[in-house]
């Protein structure tokens, strides 16, 4: 039996290549800068409480 295994960086991907599709299929996009945090997260530079905090703080949500 094969036990697959996803690292935390490709599961970090899947999240954000799933946020943007959701984000696209409503007819929105990401601006860059929340593009740019958001690849952040995947290189695992930042973690999603501070990638939700960044985001939250662009839009005035903070």
């Amino acid at each position: 039996m094969t036990v697959e295994t996803t690292s935390d960086a490709e599961r970090r991907q899947r999240a954000i290549a799933d946020a943007r599709r959701s984000s696209e299929l409503e007819g929105s996009r990401s601006s860059d800068a929340t593009r740019a945090d958001q690849d952040a997260y995947v290189r695992g530079e930042i973690d999603v409480e501070q990638l939700g905090q960044r985001v939250r703080a662009r839009y005035g949500l903070a």
